[in-house]
């Protein structure tokens, strides 16, 4: 029996915006892990259904879903609408929704969502890339149709995750962790260490702006810092991870140091953390990395595959690391900000004071 789900369809090439975000990053990662990982009997290809209207009702309002069906986009720049573009989105919720039910059912250990991890997208809407958010649904239909009380989101993604931030800032049931990009260097301009949550969700929210150039030893030191404690403190019964190749130091949209070495490093610890306090279940959401060459952008997903299950397997950096990019760039400085959030925090969480 298969442990990882690998949620994909060939439909999710619809979900093309025309610019950086293209169809090509699908079929060349697909290629890539059949290379690689074909023959291992751990994984099983999945392939998602259409997510219907009540699935889309979990986290958005009927008005938006009927907006979005017109092709009227409010964010035309980043995010343009077609009725190829719209059926992708759905697809993609639907992935969203049916790696949740694979892995709490206890059919999967994991599952992962190619090209999944709708960040910026709100209940009413859409913005940077994304429309409806698959991370959200997934969440909400974890919490209202499986009964699960806790639900951990880590988003490594280099931008900050305003929209799942906005969906959940309220819900005390869902703890979300950023580590992104300083805000006023990157889109979208928020995430800051004060955005700590809302009402009954305050600090269940926890933001983490990195310095751009941070490297692999300034985000581990982050993950053990503020992830691994809260974590442990707060229990989730399954994690959401939002990640992908975007902190690559190759991006061609983001500042960040990041290797593939370092992006394994990442998975490997939150796979670590899964396996201690929620039985192992985890959601990888990896769609992020607009590298001109998609081969790094699929290297980079295959990297957190790797290091999630903890598949030992070579990873070689396509292109020849500079000089420039150490692996301690930042960890100075990530220092001040962890003692900071630490600050923010340590009111609700005992591991903090």
């Amino acid at each position: 029996m298969s442990k990882y789900a690998i949620v994909y369809d060939e439909k999710l090439k619809e979900y093309d915006l025309g610019h950086v975000l293209k169809q090509d990053r699908y079929q060349v990662f697909v290629n890539l892990f059949k290379q690689k990982l074909g023959h291992h009997s751990d994984f099983e290809m999945v392939s998602p259904c259409y997510a219907t209207e009540s699935d889309l009702k979990l986290i958005h309002t009927e008005d938006y879903i009927r907006r979005i069906e017109k092709c009227e986009s409010k964010d035309p720049h980043d995010t343009p609408l077609s009725p190829g573009f719209v059926r992708g989105t759905k697809l993609l919720a639907g992935a969203g929704k049916l790696a949740g039910e694979l892995v709490q059912s206890g059919k999967y250990e994991k599952s992962f969502v190619v090209g999944g991890g709708v960040q910026h997208a709100t209940r009413n809407h859409e913005k940077g890339f994304g429309v409806f958010s698959d991370v959200g649904i997934c969440a909400e239909n974890l919490m209202r149709n499986f009964g699960v009380k806790k639900i951990l989101i880590i988003d490594t993604d280099a931008h900050a995750g305003d929209g799942i931030y906005d969906i959940f800032s309220t819900d005390s049931r869902v703890l979300f962790i950023s580590i992104h990009q300083d805000p006023l260097t990157l889109y979208p301009g928020k995430g800051f260490v004060d955005e700590i949550g809302e009402g009954s969700g305050m600090g269940y929210s926890v933001n983490i702006p990195m310095p751009p150039g941070s490297g692999d030893h300034a985000y581990e030191y982050v993950l053990n810092e503020i992830f691994i404690p809260i974590a442990e403190e707060f229990i989730p019964e399954i994690i959401l991870m939002v990640d992908g190749s975007d902190p690559h130091f190759t991006d061609r949209i983001t500042q960040m140091g990041l290797t593939l070495q370092g992006i394994r490093s990442i998975g490997s610890i939150i796979g670590h953390v899964a396996s201690r306090v929620c039985d192992g279940k985890l959601v990888d959401f990896i769609g992020s990395g607009y590298s001109h060459s998609l081969q790094i952008v699929s290297s980079g997903w295959l990297a957190s595959i790797v290091g999630v299950t903890g598949i030992q397997m070579e990873l070689e950096e396509p292109n020849c690391l500079s000089q420039d990019i150490k692996p301690d760039q930042g960890l100075k400085e990530a220092v001040t900000i962890v003692n900071k959030v630490k600050s923010k925090l340590c009111d609700y969480w005992k591991c903090f004071k």
